[in-house]
């Protein structure tokens, strides 16, 4: 009995005793510890893991769906077929639409491409006033553009009109077209249209040689009219002219008014309406209108240019 007990004893001692200084526990976890101030940062100093773009950057890990986004690694640990997916058609770029619709060639505009430039127009000459206006700008060194008409307040047949529209292209302003007879071309077929743009360019190139580019509509309306766009592009025109400053002079407004409205002009490209005669006009009035306005512009900071310059655009066919 003695003997059993002493073997126990011996044997419960021998199961008992540890082999080291530390428990197992102690020595797992310093082992893992060394491994993580060591081993594991010389992964992220060496930029071998993280920085060296060998997986995480490089797109060889995460963005190169390869293991997390082609579906054949998941969170679960369990691994899924990958899912074909169908390639995506793109569609076609879409082109850019002209200003107010297709018109063969034909835009719309109503303000210089250029910052800071300003086209001074004037509208249904040649007129009695003509000659003093064109004696201003030229006092002024100033360039315009007329939009002329063939029977308004004077007619093609008065050999004054040819004179004036002459004297306007030889001292260097440009001559576009405002039509024959200054009606509003939404109201017309494309026969009539063509018989309004076409009567006034015979005219207009015995006077100077040269076939305008440029018109601007009477009351300034087509603009989305297919009819009148598509009409006027078949004709050769490429620039139908409206306006960001409106003088009110058709409108019998007083010359305070324009200087309102020139005055808060913000250095956008600008293109300005006046005319060369109206309802209740004179001589003094319109000469005094256009001189105010020429003086605001130019203390603005803008710079005159014709229409050509105004839109980048040759102004004859």
């Amino acid at each position: 009995m003695k003997s059993f007990i002493f073997a126990s004893i011996a044997i419960l001692s021998l199961f008992g005793k540890n082999t080291s200084n530390a428990a197992p526990v102690d020595v797992e976890k310093r082992q893992w510890d060394n491994w993580g101030n060591n081993g594991w940062n010389q992964w992220n100093n060496n930029n071998q893991w993280n920085n060296n773009n060998q997986w995480n950057n490089n797109n060889q890990w995460n963005n190169n769906n390869q293991w997390n986004n082609n579906n054949q690694w998941d969170n679960n640990n369990q691994w899924n077929q990958p899912v074909q997916q169908a390639p995506v058609q793109q569609a076609p770029a879409t082109p850019a639409t002209p200003q107010g619709g297709q018109g063969g060639g034909l835009k719309f505009y109503s303000q210089c491409v250029n910052p800071n430039e300003w086209a001074m127009t004037f509208d249904d000459g040649p007129t009695q006033f003509a000659d003093t206006i064109l004696d201003l700008l030229k006092e002024k060194n100033m360039k315009a553009t007329f939009f002329v008409v063939g029977n308004l307040y004077m007619n093609t047949a008065d050999s004054n009109w040819a004179r004036i529209v002459k004297r306007m292209y030889n001292e260097g302003h440009v001559v576009g077209s405002h039509t024959f007879n200054h009606k509003d071309l939404t109201t017309l077929s494309a026969d009539q249209i063509k018989s309004e743009m076409t009567q006034l360019e015979d005219a207009i190139s015995q006077a100077i040689g040269k076939k305008p580019a440029f018109m601007r509509p009477p009351y300034g309306s087509g603009n989305g009219n297919q009819n009148v766009m598509s009409t006027l592009g078949s004709l050769g025109y490429t620039a139908a002219i409206t306006w960001n400053l409106d003088s009110g002079d058709w409108d019998n407004k007083d010359i305070n008014y324009a200087k309102q409205v020139f005055s808060g002009a913000n250095s956008q490209g600008s293109i300005s309406l006046n005319h060369l005669q109206y309802n209740g006009s004179t001589k003094e009035s319109i000469v005094a209108l256009a001189s105010a306005e020429i003086d605001i512009m130019l203390s603005k900071g803008y710079t005159p240019v014709t229409m050509d310059k105004c839109l980048g655009l040759n102004a004859y066919q």
